[in-house]
């Protein structure tokens, strides 16, 4: 005989699935980590293709996998297959802020891939960008972006054939510099690419080069911008040597040369102060990166 007493219960919600980091995707971090894009990327695929099936819930490997193959791309300068891979990229599963975040910072990277400087010089300041609060990491991306669309822009000046703006430069270098001074542990590749563009700039300005060759003649009576910048270009060569930058990408030989360049020793006691704007503070090469 069957019981009326029957008690009616409903099934218990689901209230979280978890996964267990598999194999292949810890293989691929390893690779990652390792700054060995190219078989992370082909380790990530194989992650990706494996939990496709799930793709669709928080936190699935699938998903984070998709995430760093287009890490991969970024960080080994394929900006070409990073905007292909974002086009048909599924961020459904993803709930980390950090990624999101991440995905926005892409259209910087999107817009150095179509060379539109304007663009990016717009989004870098204005408010929108300026005024959040981000990641030392994503904020070094915006202002490497950001250094290399005015890099780019000075350049385009002198193309069109109108007179060198010092401005031009100096913006260019205030913004390699926020580089350096963002973050120098998970943006390293960004840091190197600065300085070394940083360093560029100096070795191609006339005034630099003229300031150069003064003091190898003996003949710098006064102080110019030109020995303003190459007191920065010195001090920034100082700097690389001395956190270790030259042991991931050794300088080159003509940036080698503004080693020899030290405080500048005067003949005369009239000193010619530089001009206002001749470049930043010569302190601003030398600050140390801000740890993460």
């Amino acid at each position: 005989m069957k019981s009326l007493n029957i008690l009616q219960a409903k099934k218990p919600a689901l209230e979280a699935i978890y996964f267990y980091e598999p194999q292949i995707f810890t293989e691929a971090m390893h690779l990652y980590r390792a700054k060995n894009y190219s078989e992370a990327k082909v380790k990530f695929a194989e992650c990706e293709a494996s939990f496709k099936s799930v793709n669709s819930l928080p936190d699935n490997y699938a998903t984070l996998a998709g995430f760093y193959t287009m890490e991969c791309s970024r960080r080994s300068g394929d900006l070409e297959a990073l905007s292909a891979e974002l086009e048909k990229y599924r961020k459904d599963g993803l709930t980390r802020e950090n990624h999101h975040l991440q995905l926005e910072v892409y259209t910087f990277w999107e817009a150095v891939r179509l060379k539109d400087w304007a663009l990016i010089d717009r989004l870098a300041a204005g408010t929108s960008w300026q005024d959040r609060k981000l990641p030392s990491e994503l904020r070094a991306q915006i202002e490497y972006c950001h250094a290399l669309a005015l890099d780019e822009l000075a350049k385009e000046g002198l193309k069109e054939g109108s007179k060198e703006d010092p401005s031009r430069w100096g913006a260019a270098i205030n913004a390699y510099n926020r580089v350096l001074s963002v973050d120098a542990t998970a943006s390293i590749d960004l840091v190197l690419k600065a300085a070394n563009s940083l360093m560029r700039i100096y070795s191609e300005d006339k005034g630099v080069q003229a300031a150069m060759k003064n003091r190898k003649d003996g003949a710098n009576k006064t102080f110019s911008a030109g020995d303003q910048k190459l007191m920065e270009a010195n001090t920034l060569a100082q700097y690389y040597k001395q956190v270790g930058f030259h042991e991931i990408q050794p300088l080159s030989a003509d940036y080698e040369e503004f080693l020899k360049y030290g405080q500048v020793k005067l003949e005369t006691a009239a000193v010619k102060k530089p001009d206002a704007g001749a470049g930043p503070d010569v302190e601003k090469a030398a600050e140390a990166p801000e740890a993460e």
